[in-house]
C-alpha cells in the first residue's frame, strides 16, 4: 500500500459526471474513506477524478454510487502532470477567432447561426451578425453564449 497521495479517474455515465461527485463525497464523509478531493471536469466528459490517500479499492461499498462504472486502466493511478490542464481550464473567449461560425446556445437568439464580427476579451463578450437575419444586425453575447460550429471561415 502506497503511503502518498494518488490520483485515480473513475468512468461514470456521459452527463452524470457532477451528480456521482456529489453522491460519492456524501457516501465517503458518512463512511470515513480517504478521498482527500474529487474533481469533475467540464470538459472531460464521463470520468471524475478522485485523490486518494494510498490505494482506491473499486469493492469499497462507499464507492457504491449509482452511473459510477469503476475505475479507468484498472488500478493505475494517474500522473498528475496529465490533470493539470483540467484545474486552470483555457477560457472559452480564446478558442474563438474573428470570422468563425458559431451557434447561440442560450438566450433570444438560441438556436441561430452566426459570424463572429469582433472579439472583446476583457469582458469575454463576442460581436455576432446573424446569418439567417434579413437585415444584418450586430449583437453582443457573452462567450459562453455560443459554441464554435467552424473555425474562421470566409
Amino acid at each position: 500500500m502506497e503511503d502518498k497521495n494518488a490520483i485515480y479517474a473513475l468512468k461514470t455515465s456521459v452527463g452524470q459526471e457532477k451528480s456521482v461527485a456529489r453522491m460519492l463525497a456524501r457516501k465517503v464523509k458518512a463512511s470515513g474513506m480517504e478521498i482527500n478531493a474529487i474533481l469533475a471536469p467540464e470538459s472531460l466528459k464521463g470520468y471524475i477524478l478522485v485523490e486518494v490517500s494510498g490505494k482506491l479499492d473499486i469493492r469499497n461499498p462507499a464507492l457504491r454510487v449509482p452511473h459510477l462504472r469503476g475505475i479507468v486502466d484498472g488500478e493505475k493511478p494517474i500522473d498528475f502532470d496529465e490533470i493539470r490542464k483540467f484545474l486552470k481550464p483555457e477560457p472559452i473567449i480564446s478558442s474563438i477567432k474573428k470570422g468563425s461560425i458559431v451557434e447561440l446556445i442560450s438566450g433570444p437568439f438560441k438556436g441561430e447561426r452566426a459570424k463572429v464580427i469582433r472579439i472583446d476579451e476583457s469582458r469575454e463578450e463576442v460581436v455576432l451578425e446573424l446569418i439567417e437575419a434579413a437585415v444584418p444586425i450586430p449583437v453582443t453575447v457573452k462567450a459562453d453564449q455560443i459554441r464554435i460550429i467552424q473555425k474562421e471561415a470566409d
